[in-house]
């Protein structure tokens, strides 16, 4: 019984250290998306994966977004590149998101005055927003 209980046990560690190195190399993050227009629709919270092809993104029935988020290998910031296709489309923009300098959770401003910003870790769990997934959007062009 006993070498039966410190197998499981051994197992169970196995197992565990498994998923924290999962847990680790995961680079997906959230991001906090708003249009931020006087009376217009609310933002919305998008999941991408780091260094994943541009993603078409419907943040609500007016708006619509080419993002991508991609690490700055000069500095290691992250940064999301946005591209606004709808409703009056917009070049496309990096805005650092995380990294030197930057609070996390602080919205960033693009020129045309849309709002992004990286969630804190901490904050996911605590807030009620269900993000949107993109890894099954439509790739799109920035």
């Amino acid at each position: 019984m006993r070498r039966l209980i410190t197998g499981m046990a051994a197992v169970a560690a196995i197992a565990g250290v498994a998923l924290a190195q999962v847990e680790a190399t995961s680079s997906t993050y959230f991001l906090d998306i708003d249009p931020a227009r006087y009376n217009g629709p609310p933002g919305q919270r998008i999941a991408v994966t780091l260094g994943d092809q541009p993603r078409h993104v419907s943040l609500n029935s007016q708006d619509e977004i080419c993002v991508q988020l991609q690490s700055v290998a000069s500095d290691g910031s992250v940064a999301a590149r946005v591209r606004v296709l709808r409703p009056e489309p917009r070049d496309a923009v990096d805005v650092k998101v995380a990294g030197p300098g930057i609070f996390p959770g602080t919205f960033r401003s693009t020129p045309w005055g849309m709002l992004v910003r990286i969630v804190p870790s901490n904050s996911v769990t605590q807030n009620l927003i269900k993000p949107v997934a993109t890894s099954a959007a439509p790739v799109c062009t920035l």
